[in-house]
């Protein structure tokens, strides 16, 4: 029979108590109906009956106090005990990777980016101040992403659809059932995706060596390698060159700030002579998207730029012709988009 809506589930030790209660009152009844018909006649039987009855009430009793001891009697249920209540103890981790993967976008993703997201996510997007406005809600786990720049998805909730609209890994957070990842969103589906990869690729390549062979620069071996494996951004590419055209200075490395993924490289970090670090600062600060960087700041170690994920293809073709005569004034960098005029002196 369903239980009324609201009513407590008895506990074990108050069905155990209850059982024990009626087969002792059982027992009396019976006791006291075969003394009435024996009248007497058998007083010894009688009396053993009664120790009987006072032995089984008395092991009724102790099984009810061990059990109050032990909290087998209390009015919840004894299930409640092992349910933890709400608000304590630590978050899951699901919601942990969810805040890591929320707090990289809004300080690492374009800020003109649109995101897409399921509830869970676009919340923990707006707690970490990125606006209702950049987010695209995903009312199931098969909805496209199409018109967003980055999708943040769980794997196991959209897989599918995730290797179908965003084949770009960018970030990922967390592992197993719990693991968040951020991609890049490919209107055009894999297929023009691994395409334009091949192309920019390539490119990344022929500028990287373009630039190892001006003298304006100088690299690490490090950074000399990963130039020619065209693993660097091509957008900081554009901007060495840029800068090369005008003043000297020395790159002491590459880096990024992508977790669980090997990227390109977005972020760079050099060093010059003089007040040639401000003068480079204020004509990167000058520039246009795409080649406005997120960050822009000279400390200590010299001047660092940083470019917002996710990183685009097909600005470069596989030459860069400010390379070629450095020292003519502006830079002029051919891309797949045109020709783009760096802003300088």
């Amino acid at each position: 029979m369903r239980r009324p809506a609201g009513q407590a589930e008895p506990s074990w030790g108050r069905v155990l108590a209850s059982t024990v209660k009626l087969a002792v009152l059982r027992r009396l009844r019976a006791a006291g109906l075969r003394r009435r018909r024996a009248s007497g006649s058998r007083p010894w039987h009688a009396r053993r009956r009664w120790r009987f009855a006072t032995l089984v009430l008395a092991l009724a009793g102790a099984a009810v106090i061990v059990l109050w001891l032990t909290g087998g009697l209390a009015g919840t249920p004894s299930r409640a005990a092992r349910v933890p209540a709400a608000g304590t103890g630590p978050p899951p981790l699901a919601a942990g990777v969810q805040i890591q993967a929320a707090a990289w976008i809004a300080g690492q993703v374009s800020g003109d980016a649109i995101v897409a997201c399921d509830s869970g996510m676009c919340a923990a997007l707006q707690q970490q101040g990125v606006a209702a406005g950049r987010l695209m809600p995903l009312r199931s786990a098969v909805a496209s992403p199409r018109g967003a720049s980055v999708l943040v998805i769980s794997p196991s909730a959209g897989g599918q659809r995730a290797g179908q609209d965003a084949p770009a890994l960018i970030a990922s957070f967390g592992s197993g059932g719990n693991r968040v990842e951020v991609r890049a969103v490919e209107p055009g589906g894999v297929s023009a995706y691994r395409a334009a990869l091949r192309a920019d690729l390539a490119a990344r390549r022929a500028a990287g060596s373009q630039l190892l062979r001006n003298s304006h620069i100088r690299f690490t071996g490090p950074g000399a390698a990963q130039l020619r494996a065209g693993d660097v951004d091509t957008r900081l590419l554009a901007t060495l060159a840029a800068l090369a055209s005008q003043y000297s200075f020395r790159v002491t490395g590459f880096g990024d700030a992508s977790p669980g993924v090997p990227v390109l490289f977005r972020q760079v970090s050099m060093t010059g002579a003089g007040g040639g670090l401000a003068a480079a600062l204020a004509m990167i600060r000058a520039q246009d998207p795409p080649y406005l960087p997120a960050h822009a700041a000279v400390g200590q170690t010299g001047l660092s730029i940083e470019f917002a994920a996710p990183s685009p293809l097909g600005l470069l073709s596989p030459a860069l012709d400010a390379l070629a005569a450095p020292g003519l004034g502006r830079p002029r960098i051919s891309s797949g988009v045109g020709t783009i005029q760096m802003r300088g002196k």
